[in-house]
């Protein structure tokens, strides 16, 4: 089983790497023995990659197949409440498991495809798109939520501002929005952005759609019959079938869940992630035909019609 210290390694590495044994030994302040015998096993789990170049250790994420799970993401919404009993159960399982919680759906996918995190709630655009450029870098194995997506209108500004190959970009383009669009790394920003008035619209998630009505902006609500499922990495695909039970299982629970403890975890006002929560679903399981209508919209959030003037420099 993962402990602490062992997260405490992997976050390094996640975060910074790959890096040399004497450089995650100075980060850590912790002697390079003690490091070395727990990189062994953490490769022995598939959690890292050791290589050794000149008489010199350097250490990356995981590059083999995985027999234990270390990090979880999400997203920064109401979204996932079924997240506190998947940690618990994944905790039982594999250990010290941690959630990284993310504003930026496509830094969150990029993580799982690089292995910075196993597994990840994740819009299924983003997801589907990884599966694609990877070549079965990521896979599809459970489900999640559906919901919460809204489009957020100003009083002055032009075009409309949301994230970039995501379940609210495909709201962007099935509501046929004014160009142009610009992109956010956050909630935050999509919303201050429509605030400020630097855009006319904008697509947000929940709580910012509530957050977005508190402030006096109008807000119509943006129907997907998909938004978020579990994504894993492919180096995991002997765990496929406990992570897939555990993620059922929690999802069951998600009217159940201590929504104190889940607003503390993604940092966000507890009243807001309680009255907010109700504007979502919950799928135990994806549903191919689902997926299968959304390959559409899909293609023109992967290729818009802006992605010459964005690709071409002159």
């Amino acid at each position: 089983m993962i402990d602490e210290a062992d997260a405490d390694i992997l976050r390094l590495v996640a975060d910074k790497g790959p890096l040399t044994l004497s450089e995650l030994a100075r980060e850590l302040g912790w002697s390079k023995s003690m490091i070395h015998r727990r990189l062994r096993r953490l490769a022995s789990l598939g959690l890292v990659s050791l290589r050794e170049v000149g008489g010199v250790v350097i250490v990356s994420t995981g590059q083999q197949r995985a027999s234990s799970i270390a990090f979880v993401g999400i997203l920064r919404a109401s979204e996932y409440p079924y997240v506190i009993p998947f940690l618990r159960r994944l905790r039982d399982r594999f250990g010290h498991v941690e959630v990284r919680v993310y504003d930026d759906a496509f830094r969150e996918a990029l993580d799982l495809a690089a292995g910075r995190i196993q597994l990840a709630f994740a819009p299924a655009v983003s997801l589907l798109l990884m599966n694609r450029v990877t070549r079965g870098g990521v896979y599809i194995i459970g489900g999640g939520s559906r919901g919460g997506a809204a489009i957020i209108e100003g009083r002055q500004g032009e075009g409309h501002v949301t994230t970039r190959m995501s379940s609210m970009e495909l709201c962007a383009e099935e509501a046929h929005l004014e160009p142009p669009r610009v992109y956010a790394s956050s909630g935050d920003e999509i919303l201050g952005s429509v605030l400020k008035g630097r855009a006319a619209k904008g697509v947000v998630w929940e709580p910012y759609a509530s957050m977005a009505r508190r402030a006096g902006l109008r807000v119509e609500p943006c129907e997907l019959e998909a938004c978020c499922l579990l994504g894993v990495n492919a180096q995991a695909e002997g765990l496929f079938d406990v992570i897939r039970r555990a993620a059922a299982d929690s999802i069951a629970e998600a009217g159940r869940v201590d929504l104190q403890a889940y607003a503390s975890l993604v940092n966000m006002p507890y009243e807001l992630v309680r009255d907010s929560v109700r504007s979502y679903e919950f799928l135990e399981s994806p549903d191919r035909a689902v997926l299968r209508r959304l390959i559409g919209g899909v293609r023109n959030v992967v290729m818009p019609d802006s992605v010459v003037d964005e690709a071409v420099r002159d």
